[in-house]
Parts: structure tokens; sequence; C-alpha cells
């Protein structure tokens, strides 16, 4: 006999289930469920309040979380006692405006940045749309997000903030200290209006740091004793509100994977590819709706196969057209550019060299461009 929708399946402790919660009455301040993976309970379903949790968030009423039952009282009544969970992370979804990500990395960056002991690394080709994502996977969860470029705080010194000059009313030069970006990020999140509020810190272009730099950090994206000492005296904590990201385009010396194995190990990372070439077409019209579809479709094809020989060693090309390569043939070609000219415009004119130098980059990008239309065209 099937199971009703009032049967309750088999829980145990230990086990990860699904939990819907909604506002519990008797406290203001809880939540509670009455049905656990979708189906009802006889059991209250309750937040255990006795242990910690992995997420820095609270679950609220409405929200959809993945939990691990710690305890179940009265065991021997299905009726009576209640079910006792840790939440782990907040169920969101995986589809965002304007942006794809593919349904499992989505799903898999969201565990990671709730997890306030694990730390998430973007890796991906430049242009590719980590900071657009990071940013929409954080408004998904409601959290406030904000990014460093560490391409402007090479050395440890400027990690912390400087010290610079002024002139007073009286005309007597005086110094004074100025956070880094990471500190003022910081100091943000640790204001007492803010307390409630979860921030999610990406650190954009991580290799672009000098060692010490990337040492420096380790400190305070894992540790007992989050914290940096500034050149001023001035302590600064890493609230508990604070989750760090980091991204770095793929490539020799520009990743993460390059580092030492206890820089590695801090991170979990996730590598971004290009969106599947529908998606990318959706995307341009979006932001281009008068684009010709079939010219676009065209030049997509010619862009992934350039992006297909960046992998080549016989052609070692340096990058890959990025998304925003495929918008701006999109705009040109919507103003009623040709094909060939906004494939030479917005990606050969990308690299060093001359379309007419085969040796070059330029060159050997004209030359896939020329194949690849000359292929197209034969298709007829």
């Amino acid at each position: 006999m099937a199971k009703s929708k009032d049967t309750p399946s088999p829980i145990a402790e230990g086990s990860t289930v699904t939990v819907t919660f909604e506002a519990n009455p008797k406290d203001l301040k809880a939540v509670k469920s009455n049905a656990v993976n979708g189906v009802k309970t006889k059991k209250i379903v309750l937040v255990d309040s006795s242990i910690g949790s992995t997420s820095s968030a609270s679950p609220q009423s409405g929200e959809t979380w993945i939990c691990k039952v710690e305890r179940i009282t009265n065991p021997n009544s299905p009726s009576h006692g209640a079910i006792l969970v840790r939440p782990l992370s907040r169920e969101t979804s995986y589809e965002f405006k304007d942006v794809y990500v593919a349904p499992e990395v989505a799903k898999t960056m969201t565990v990671v940045l709730q997890n306030r002991n694990k730390n998430l690394f973007l890796e991906g080709d430049q242009g590719i749309g980590k900071s657009t994502i990071a940013r929409a996977v954080a408004k998904s969860l409601g959290w406030e997000f904000r990014k460093v470029s560490c391409g402007l705080i090479k050395k440890f010194t400027h990690m912390l903030g400087r010290i610079i000059p002024s002139i007073d009313d009286g005309g007597a030069m005086k110094m004074f200290w100025v956070d880094s970006r990471i500190v003022a990020v910081l100091r943000e999140a640790g204001l007492p209006q803010n307390r409630n509020k979860t921030f999610l810190l990406m650190l954009d272009e991580y290799t672009r740091m000098e060692e010490d730099s990337r040492d420096g950090l380790l400190d305070i994206i894992e540790g007992q004793d989050r914290e940096l000492q500034l050149p001023n005296g001035d302590i600064v904590k890493v609230p508990h509100n604070v989750h760090f990201m980091a991204a770095g385009n793929a490539g020799q010396g520009f990743t993460v994977r390059a580092e030492d194995a206890a820089a590695k190990d801090r991170w979990v990372i996730v590598k971004l590819t290009h969106m599947p070439q529908p998606e990318e077409q959706k995307h341009c019209l979006r932001l281009y709706p008068q684009c010709p579809p079939k010219q676009l479709d065209k030049a997509l094809t010619v862009i992934n196969a350039v992006r297909k020989a960046r992998h080549d060693p016989k052609r070692m090309l340096s990058k890959s057209p990025s998304t925003r390569v495929s918008e701006n043939i999109a705009m040109l070609m919507q103003s009623g550019i040709e094909l060939r000219d906004a494939l030479n415009t917005a990606v050969v004119n990308q690299y060093l060299g001359k379309a007419e130098d085969l040796n070059s980059e330029a060159g050997k990008v004209a030359r896939i461009l020329q194949e690849e239309l000359e292929r197209l065209e034969g298709k007829k």
C-alpha cells in the first residue's frame, strides 16, 4: 500500500533532511515545522538551540533548509516530543536573473558559502563572469555583497591601509590613517546595526597579490584568532557574519592551484566554464534584441572554436574570448556591422600582433575565424 502524505518517513538521528520552516506562535524568536522531506510528521520540528550551527544565519519563516537531525525526544511516541535539527545550509534558487550558472555548480557554491568553516575559490577564464555570478548568489541568499580587487593591494601593507599626509586649517601637515577596502568591510560588518546581516567578501584577482599578502590573509579567512593588527595600533577582528570567497583567472600563474598545499587547503575550488552556446545566445539577445539571431549563432560558433583552441598546445593562446566579447559582437551586429567585421573587431583585436602575421596570436585567431566561417558557409 502506498504511503499517504500524513505517513511520516523514517527519521533517524544523524540523518540529513529538508525542512521548510514557519513562524512559531509559542516563541516569536523561533521557527518550527510540521514536515520533513515534504512529508507531514506528527512530531514538531524545532531548531536545536543547544548546539552551534555551521551556518552564520538562522532559519526564518518561509525558508527551506538542509538540516541534520540531532535528537528525537520521546522516540517511543509517534506524536509526542520533538525532532531537534541543526540547520546546515539554506536551499535557494539555482537560477539567477540574467546570469547563467550550471545548477550543480550553483548548488556547490551555495553549500560552501553557507559553511562558515569553508571558503570558496572560483576559478575560470578572464571575463567569464565570476564577479557577476558571485553577486547573484549572494543576492539569492539575502547577503550583502562586497568586492575587493586584490590587484590594488598586492603588498601586505596595502592590504591593511596606509598613512597619508593632510594639511589642517592652520596650515600644519598631519598624518592620518586610512583603512584598506578589506578593513573597511570588516569594520562595516561589525557595526551593531549589521549584526543580523551576512556579508560576502569577495577577493577578486586573488593571485595577483604577492605571497606575503596571501599569507597574511590566511590568518583571517581561517584560524583561531581571526584578526588584523593595523600599524596604527588598531586590532580589527573578523566578525562572525563575514564569509570569504576569492576568484582568479585560469591559466599558468593565475590560479590558487599553483600555490603551496597549505594555501590551497583553505579553499574549496570550483571551476567555472563558459555558458552553453544556446544560453550565451539568449544572454546576448536580452541585451541586444535587434541582433540577427542566425548571425549571432554563427559568431558564437566561431568564438567557441577560439575558446577550444585556447587549450591547443600548438596554438598556445594566452586567453579565451570572454562573454563580454560575445556581447560586443551582438552590439555591433545590431547596429548593422557585418559578421566578419564584428568578429575581427571584437575578437582578433583582443590579441597581440597583426592578423596578417600567422606567427602572432592575432594571426592564429584570424586563421581560426577564417576556417570556421568557411566551414559554416559550406553547410548552406
